[in-house]
C-alpha cells in the first residue's frame, strides 16, 4: 500500500497528568506532541475534536464524572415522541411546508430550548461561584432569539461527500438575554452587573454549558447579547 493511501488526521486529547496533546496519524504512524491549549481555543473546527477520548488515552478516574443520557423514541410519519429515564415526554415534527404535520416544535427549535434551559441552570451555578462579588441569578429573560442555517447543507443532492459542501449545522444564533441578579435574595432591587461581571458570566456560562460548549465547537456563532435585566426593556 502507497503512503499516499493513509489521511493525515489531527486530534487533540486530554491527558490528566501532562495536559493536551496533539495526536498526528500520517502514512499510518501516530505520534503525540505537546499542544497549548489556546493554540486550539480560537478554532471551532478543532475545539470539537479537543475532547475526543481513546481507550488508551484517558485516565480510567474519568469514568467517574462521566454523566450519561438516556431516551426512548419512536417516529410515525415526521414526528417523534421521545421518553427519557427521568420520566419526561418530548415530542417533535416539522411544519406542513416541509412535509410534516406540524403537530410539535421542529428539532432545531427543541435545541435552541434546550441550549435556553441549559444556559439557565448553568448561568445559576457560575453566578454563584464569581468572586470577589457572588451573583444570584434569579431569572433570565431570552429576548428575540433566531438561529440561521442555510438549508443547502440538508436538501444539496446528489448523496455524496463529494458535492455536500455546505454545512447542514445551525451557523447563527442572535438575540438578547436579560439577566436579573441579585446580591441578597432579601434585596428587591436587582443588580447592575459591571461589563466584566457581564462578561465573565456569559464566557463562563457558554463554557460550562454543554448544550452551548456543543454549538460553539460545531462552528455556530453565538451572536447573542448579555444585558442587565434591570435597565429598561
Amino acid at each position: 500500500t502507497s503512503c499516499n493511501s493513509y489521511p493525515t488526521t489531527i486530534m487533540f486529547s486530554r491527558c490528566r497528568a501532562t495536559g493536551w496533546f496533539r495526536s498526528t496519524m500520517q502514512h499510518g504512524q501516530r505520534t503525540l506532541t505537546k499542544s497549548p491549549i489556546r493554540a486550539v481555543l480560537s478554532s471551532p473546527s478543532l475545539l470539537s475534536r479537543m475532547f475526543f477520548f481513546t481507550a488508551n488515552e484517558s485516565n480510567e478516574d474519568d469514568g467517574k464524572y462521566l454523566k450519561s443520557y438516556q431516551l426512548e423514541g419512536k417516529g410515525q410519519g415526521s414526528k417523534v415522541t421521545i421518553t427519557t429515564n427521568t420520566g419526561h415526554i418530548l415530542e417533535t415534527d416539522i411544519p406542513k411546508s416541509m412535509g410534516g404535520d406540524n403537530t410539535a416544535p421542529q428539532p432545531v427549535e427543541t435545541l435552541l430550548a434546550a441550549w435556553m434551559g441549559c444556559t439557565q441552570a448553568t448561568s445559576i451555578f457560575v453566578g454563584r461561584q464569581m468572586k470577589p462579588k457572588r451573583v444570584l441569578v434569579e431569572k433570565l429573560l431570552f429576548e428575540n432569539i433566531q438561529a440561521f442555517r442555510d438549508e443547502r447543507g440538508a436538501l444539496q443532492l446528489p448523496l455524496d461527500n463529494s458535492s455536500h459542501k455546505v454545512p447542514s449545522r445551525v451557523q447563527k444564533v442572535t438575540g438578547t438575554i436579560y439577566i436579573f441578579a441579585k446580591s441578597n435574595r432579601k434585596n428587591k432591587e436587582y443588580l447592575h452587573l459591571s461589563n466584566d461581571e457581564l462578561k465573565i458570566l456569559r464566557e463562563q456560562t457558554e463554557l460550562r454549558c454543554p448544550v452551548a460548549n456543543m454549538m460553539i465547537a460545531s462552528g455556530c456563532a453565538m451572536d447573542v447579547e448579555w444585558v442587565n435585566g434591570s435597565n429598561p426593556v
